[in-house]
């Protein structure tokens, strides 16, 4: 077989897969949307609350926008930054890799689609742990806002570990040795360390994507009747939590089960059992819709930009991508 044959071989492979990749990602969609319990939503909206729910569609996507903001920040400080539109196209076709079954997809997308922007496959490897590692300790130090309501005046004291991301936001070198750390023990090549000054807009930027996404929980749950006072604290904390603590349960697709039986547990003070369940059922569903709409509407506009983008036929070079900052 000589090169030429191989290499044309190889690059039938690598579309039948890319086509069969997208198959099972449309597959899992589906199967994810149809198993959502959309009675509960029903139940929800009965009140006319269909407003709230709509705003809180609305806010779980800016944090999803944040999160991938503080994902392109690493990504500079290891020495690649991208535009914002080639950077949303990468990471969420990573994030809603998860529909398909398998725990690394997002990786192995993340560096397909890398390649192609210039990134090599050990940078996507390194942004990859420490985006885990920055989205672990931002929404643990988030959750424990929770940690007064849920356990009185004696959980006060909890807020002082919110000192290790003020720690690292001081001392960014903190993270990167957590991220190391975090890559032993998933059995990954240690990463490089990346710059301070983006670590920091990282981090920033992830606190925020948590807050952000329990503000969305926060919504849900007024709009079944929690008090909007007593149930925000509870609510922007224990999103954050339980979505981490999830993250980490890899029997489960996406922390599914986990996530819920611990917000189930931090809103059993503030509504009744059923209503509680409904409200998590209602935000899991939310979640899902948001990141669905929200690498659709990156993924076109990304393609609409590299297109308008494209020089006239026959002056593109191979491989272009979205022009510089876009």
């Amino acid at each position: 077989m000589t090169a030429d044959t191989l290499r044309v071989r190889l690059g039938v492979l690598r579309r039948v897969a890319t086509v069969l990749f997208g198959v099972a990602l449309v597959v899992g969609i589906a199967i994810a949307l149809r198993d959502a319990d959309w009675a509960a939503v029903r139940d929800l909206t009965g009140a006319g609350e269909l407003g709230l729910l709509g705003l809180a569609l609305l806010v779980n996507s800016v944090g999803l926008v944040l999160g991938m903001l503080s994902w392109r920040h690493l990504l500079a400080g290891l020495g690649s930054p991208v535009g914002v539109w080639t950077a949303a196209r990468i990471f969420f076709v990573g994030m809603i890799t998860k529909f398909v079954p398998g725990r690394f997809w997002a990786l192995i997308a993340n560096i397909r689609m890398g390649r192609t922007a210039g990134v090599t496959p050990a940078r996507m490897a390194t942004v990859y742990v420490l985006n885990i590692a920055v989205m672990s300790l931002t929404g643990l130090t988030v959750g424990l806002i929770a940690a007064p309501s849920v356990l009185g005046g004696r959980g006060g004291w909890l807020l002082l570990a919110a000192l290790p991301v003020l720690a690292c936001a001081v001392r960014p070198e903190l993270a990167n040795r957590w991220a190391a750390a975090l890559a032993r023990l998933l059995r990954r090549p240690a990463p490089a360390p990346a710059g301070h000054r983006d670590l920091r807009y990282a981090i920033a930027a992830q606190a925020v994507s948590w807050l952000v996404a329990g503000l969305q929980f926060w919504l849900v749950a007024v709009a079944a009747g929690a008090p909007p006072a007593a149930s925000f604290p509870v609510c922007v904390g224990a999103f954050g939590l339980a979505a981490v603590v999830g993250s980490f349960v890899v029997f489960v697709p996406d922390g599914i089960g986990v996530r819920e039986g611990i917000l189930m547990v931090a809103l059993t003070g503030l509504l009744p059992l059923p209503t509680a369940g409904a409200v998590v059922l209602v935000s899991r569903l939310i979640c899902t819709v948001s990141e669905i709409a929200s690498a659709g509407v990156a993924l076109l506009a990304a393609e609409l930009i590299r297109r308008r983008a494209r020089p006239p036929a026959g002056a593109e070079p191979a491989g272009a991508e979205l022009p510089a900052g876009v």
